[in-house]
């Protein structure tokens, strides 16, 4: 049965598994935020160049279908290397333990890692690879049109 007065209990209660989770969010953060920099550029320095431009690769002749298409499969193989290295930033944070596991034993580890991911990797890493919003830009445009 739904107690409003439980569930505010839970909301404001700091005990020790709370601090835990506080302290977990704010440990992989931080090892994301890093391994987002170091990655955001190699992937800028090395894949998403300054030279690459979507209308550099279609020609005037080309018909609205085929530049759709273009864009799309352009736009489709940069989600996927993003995704690739979303795979592998979080293989490498996993690297680490979670230190509030280590200090509390009761203590369940990765419980919060989604928010760290999720947050870290998808929103932050996103806006670091400007080449990357740009094509998905054309490709609404493009869609749109």
């Amino acid at each position: 049965m739904y107690n409003f007065k439980e569930r505010f209990m839970q909301l404001i209660t700091l005990d020790a598994i709370r601090l835990c989770k506080i302290a977990e969010i704010f440990q992989y953060s931080f090892i994301f935020l890093i391994l987002l920099c170091i990655f955001m550029y190699l992937v800028n320095k090395f894949y998403f160049t300054t030279d690459y431009n979507i209308e550099s690769k279609m020609n005037e002749t080309d018909s609205k279908i085929k530049k759709k298409l273009k864009i799309f499969t352009i736009v489709f193989l940069e989600t996927f290397v993003i995704i690739i290295v979303f795979f592998y930033i979080r293989k490498i944070a996993l690297l680490f333990p979670s230190i509030p596991n280590l200090i509390y034993p009761k203590f369940n580890p990765l419980t919060t890692l989604d928010y760290s991911i999720n947050i870290a990797l998808v929103v932050v890493f996103i806006e670091m690879v400007p080449k990357y919003i740009e094509n998905i830009d054309e490709l609404r445009k493009v869609i749109m049109s």
